[in-house]
């Protein structure tokens, strides 16, 4: 889980870099293509199936359609806010997933759950800051992506373990190269490649199909209680990258919100452990 944190961070910050020189959609479409092939690939030497039959279930069409979209608002926020804020917002899914269960599943909910939800957007408010000289609006596009990205996840714990991760993987990269195919209307005319746009290309393919590939195995062969909390070293990586890379300033604000969201997440995640081995 760490190592596809690390992956996602350092695609994170190639989509970033790209994007001073391409469209919005040529970067998804191009970095969308990379997994694909890698993927594809993978699937014909290991002769996964790529076209099994609980891929066309809706479920999974919909876990598909829900990269889709997330992938869109969240290279948007990295694009047009900051990697540091997309990144601390992104934290906030596991709480999205379980309110987004509360809301549409009709699960039960306990007080203290509603609680850390609630600490968790307050989180969320203070990293966005609205109101704020250092407000930027794109930020919001992020928490829209959060919801997508719960509706995925909360669809991945329901897949049968019988699809291939590989195949998992070749259909998300997929929604990737499809996002890029239907944002084109919405950006400026693609550019011509140069050796720099296909080294950073090389780097963001290997370092993005290699965590995709990670966080899938991490999710299905792990005890979610204690592999989740992994998924916040995330922010630590993209932080650094932001400062180091894109010279963002992280300010007080902006580490108590993280603080709260990355606290209250790891809180929930841990007490719903040990209430399903206590269920069990």
């Amino acid at each position: 889980m760490i190592a596809a944190m690390a992956g996602f961070a350092v695609e994170d910050a190639v989509i970033k870099q790209l994007a001073y020189s391409m469209p919005v959609s040529q970067v998804l479409m191009l970095i969308g293509c990379g997994g694909v092939l890698t993927f594809g690939v993978t699937a014909m030497l290991t002769r996964a199936d790529l076209f099994a039959p609980e891929l066309t279930k809706p479920w999974f069409v919909v876990r598909t359609v829900s990269e889709l979209a997330s992938a869109i608002f969240f290279v948007i926020t990295i694009v047009y806010a900051s990697l540091s804020v997309s990144s601390a917002i992104l934290q906030a899914t596991p709480l999205a997933v379980s309110l987004a269960a509360a809301i549409f599943l009709k699960q039960h909910v306990s007080g203290q759950q509603w609680t850390l939800i609630t600490i968790g957007f307050v989180g969320v408010l203070m990293v966005i800051q609205p109101g704020t000289d250092g407000f930027k609006p794109a930020a919001l596009f992020a928490i829209v992506g959060v919801m997508f990205l719960a509706l995925r996840d909360a669809i991945t714990r329901a897949i049968s373990v019988s699809i291939p991760a590989v195949a998992v993987s070749f259909w998300a990269f997929f929604a990737l190269l499809m996002a890029g195919v239907v944002t084109i209307p919405f950006f400026a005319d693609f550019s011509p490649l140069t050796l720099e746009h296909l080294s950073l290309l090389v780097v963001s393919t290997l370092a993005g199909t290699g965590a995709y590939f990670c966080v899938v195995m991490a999710t299905r062969g792990g005890d979610v209680a204690v592999v989740a909390p992994f998924r916040y070293t995330r922010l630590l990586f993209a932080l650094g990258l932001a400062v180091i890379f894109f010279d963002e300033e992280v300010n007080a604000m902006m580490v108590l919100g993280s603080s709260l969201i990355i606290g209250s997440g790891i809180v929930m995640i841990v007490s719903s452990g040990s209430s399903r081995k206590q269920t069990d």
